[in-house]
């Protein structure tokens, strides 16, 4: 059986070392979601999108290791410019 695009982004963020994904779930990232349920990555939800990428910038600049946010809006690029 093949396996889908999502599938293979969190086997592969999970490879890399990710624990843990700050998110809010939207019909765009349904299938991303449904990927993080089936693996081993531990989903956050988390109420507005800007605070996944503050949580999953504050995590990676703490440990020093691999965080993830997903969201389905520009706020995740707006955090990015501001390198949360």
């Amino acid at each position: 059986m093949s396996k889908s695009v999502s599938t293979i982004i969190v086997e592969t963020l999970v490879a890399a070392g990710a624990r843990r994904c700050y998110g809010i779930v939207g019909d765009t990232i349904n299938h991303f979601t449904d990927a993080v349920r089936k693996s081993d990555l531990r989903w956050i939800h988390v109420r507005h999108e800007e605070v996944g990428a503050l949580a999953a910038g504050g995590e990676a600049l703490m440990t020093g290791e691999l965080a993830v946010c997903a969201g389905t809006c520009t706020y995740l690029y707006i955090a990015n410019l501001d390198v949360a």
